[in-house]
Parts: C-alpha cells; structure tokens; sequence
C-alpha cells in the first residue's frame, strides 16, 4: 500500500516536469512566432486604424453633445478645473479678508460684508488679487447669467 502511494507521487512529478517542458516549448514558440518585425508592423497599423475610429467617435459624441445639451468627458474636465480655481481664490480671498479683518477691527468687517452685499445687490462681483486693488466687474442689467 505505501509502495502504490510512492509511485503515484512519482508518476505526479513526472507528469509536473512534462508539463512544464511542454509549456516552456508552447512559450518559446510563441514567442519566435510573435517576435517578426511583420506582427510588430501590423500591430502598429491596427493600433493607428483604432486610434482613428476613437477621434472619429470623439468628434460625433462632440457633435451630438451639443445637439442634445448633454455634457462632454472635455466638459467635466474643464468644470473641474475651473471649480479649483474657485476654491483657490475663495482660499486667497478668506485670507485676505481674516488678514484685513485682524489689522482693522471689527468695524472694516462690517463695512466690509456691507459693500460686498451692495455689490451683489448691483449684480457686480470684486476681483481682487492685491488687498486695496479691486476691480468691479459689472454685468449688463439685461443679462440673466
């Protein structure tokens, strides 16, 4: 009984070392097979040929997009960047204000918060990048956005 159970583990390491002969014949063959300046050039211009039919597909969702008013993979990104511009200059803006804020007193806040609050009252918004150095930017009375 013990003898069956040695050759069946003998026959198991010979079958593993078979295989594996076997596999390493199919891997050299395949790699022979596929390493030709041929394969390399046509996968080349299937690769161009893909590459094509993407744009193309880009420029009808493109195109559809704004037929349908529905929002571009392009237009997400944009939007992205454009919101972290936003906190940016919230950020630098908060900063500012805290800084104007402790310097001043509690007084300049109020005015402040007041001439911010009449501006958008107006429909103008201040753009600042230097404390003291604002700009309104006004948006004509008739306009909704």
């Amino acid at each position: 009984m013990l003898h069956s159970g040695n050759n069946k583990d003998e026959r198991n390491k010979k079958l593993k070392v078979k295989a594996i002969k076997i596999e390493n014949a199919w891997n050299d063959a395949i790699k022979s097979s596929l390493n030709k300046e041929s394969v390399f050039r046509m996968a080349g211009l299937e690769s161009e040929f893909e590459a094509e039919k993407l744009r193309k597909l880009r420029e009808q969702v493109e195109v559809l997009s704004l037929k349908y008013n529905f929002p571009t993979k392009n237009d997400v990104a944009n939007i992205a960047k454009l919101l972290i511009q936003i906190e940016e200059k919230i950020d630098r803006f908060e900063g500012q204000l805290q800084r104007e804020i402790t310097s001043s007193g509690q007084n300049h806040e109020k005015n402040l918060v007041k001439i911010i609050l009449e501006d958008m009252a107006d429909r103008q918004a201040i753009v600042s990048s230097l404390p003291g150095h604002d700009e309104k930017i006004v948006r004509p009375k008739g306009s909704d956005s």
